[in-house]
């Protein structure tokens, strides 16, 4: 009973609901995984390619409003005591932002706080984690995919 009005409400709310999801989940301030969604809404027969759209797009806005809380919070932060963090990005650069977005369950948003409190350049940021959690996306549906169709087999 409370799966099938848990189903409805996807239904419902279609791709909206999982741009708002998405969105939400990618705050700092409300940690969760919006990929969770992805075989629910494959199975619901959604167009792969929308949902991977749709995904990215929340998950990209929310980031990019972690990045900004770091980076107007860091005024009230004590920068000593951010010292060996900012060693970490000196040291992997851009690349540590699309390894950490393209990881599903690793707390990207955290990292994306202390990016914008690193003050990285905002080109930058976007681009290495739009593409980590574009490929993070697009592998989980991909692979959402292939198990259901081989699944179908039996």
């Amino acid at each position: 009973m409370v799966f099938e009005f848990i189903i409805s409400l996807f239904i419902k709310f279609g791709l909206i609901g999982l741009l708002f999801s998405s969105f939400v989940s990618s705050l700092v301030v409300f940690p969760a995984y919006a990929s969770f969604l992805i075989p629910l809404y494959v199975k619901l027969h959604f167009n792969p390619y929308l949902i991977f759209i749709v995904i990215t797009v929340g998950a990209v806005a929310g980031e990019a409003v972690n990045y900004y809380l770091g980076f107007f919070g860091s005024k009230y932060i004590y920068h000593k005591e951010i010292k060996k963090a900012e060693k970490w990005l000196n040291k992997w650069g851009e690349m540590s932002i699309f390894i950490v977005n393209l990881i599903p369950i690793f707390p990207a948003d955290f990292v994306n706080v202390l990016v914008g409190f690193l003050r990285m350049d905002f080109k930058m940021f976007v681009i290495g984690m739009a593409a980590g959690k574009a490929l993070q996306y697009a592998l989980i549906i991909f692979g959402v995919e292939i198990f259901l169709r081989y699944a179908s087999l039996f």
